[in-house]
């Protein structure tokens, strides 16, 4: 579809799709390597540093959400190794029922579990549901990116520990100003200030553009 779009002359900025091909640019909010560092060390806090813990994305595809997967497993092999991941990353497809449903396998098959990071803004409360019916919310540490609209119930509740997120707006800010320098025939460079609070200072990695939300 975007390279359909492309080829009729229709600008394309991605959004957290640092993996995408058929785009002018994808612009990122922040680094993810730091990002998902900053989950682990959320959850491992929390955890006390040992226990076992998963990690939800939202597709096994989508490269930032496993981009901040990885950089969060290898965070915590280096700074907590009383830590384990009990089953390999699960997939929700951005689908907050999925994501309850798979919580609710997940405390059947891991009794045992100490914690749980989402990467779709849906997974958290997904999961936060499943642990509150099980009579479980306050001891398994919930922490990932969602926002107070969606998972606000349940931070109140105990069930979620902690969410990160960035502003949207600022997000949709940056891209429709990108939008428009390719529009009127430029280019964003490596440091550009793009005139939107936290992307004053961009750092390009090829048509990816970082800012430091």
């Amino acid at each position: 579809m975007l390279k359909r779009a492309m080829s009729k002359g229709i600008v394309v900025v991605g959004h957290e799709g640092s993996n995408l091909k058929n785009v002018d640019y994808d612009v990122e909010a922040f680094d993810n390597k730091s990002y998902g560092e900053h989950l682990m060390e959320a959850l491992a806090s929390r955890m006390g540093g040992k226990g076992k813990y998963v990690i939800f994305v939202g597709h096994l595809t989508a490269r930032t959400h496993n981009e901040w997967a990885d950089a969060a497993i290898a965070y915590q092999k280096e700074k907590y190794p009383e830590m384990e991941q009990a089953v390999e990353r699960i997939e929700s497809d951005e689908d907050q029922q999925t994501a309850y449903a798979k919580t609710k396998e997940l405390l059947r098959a891991h009794p045992d579990i100490k914690g749980i990071q989402g990467s779709s803004g849906v997974d958290v409360p997904g999961a936060a549901l499943a642990i509150e019916e099980a009579g479980l919310a306050g001891k398994i540490v919930v922490v990932g990116t969602s926002l107070p609209s969606v998972s606000g119930k349940y931070i109140e509740s105990g069930a979620i520990s902690m969410i990160s997120f960035w502003d949207p707006a600022t997000a949709g800010e940056a891209m429709n100003k990108v939008a428009l320098i390719v529009l009127e025939g430029g280019k964003v460079t490596d440091g550009q200030d793009l005139g939107v609070k936290c992307y004053e200072k961009v750092r390009l990695d090829g048509k990816v553009i970082f800012g430091q939300a």
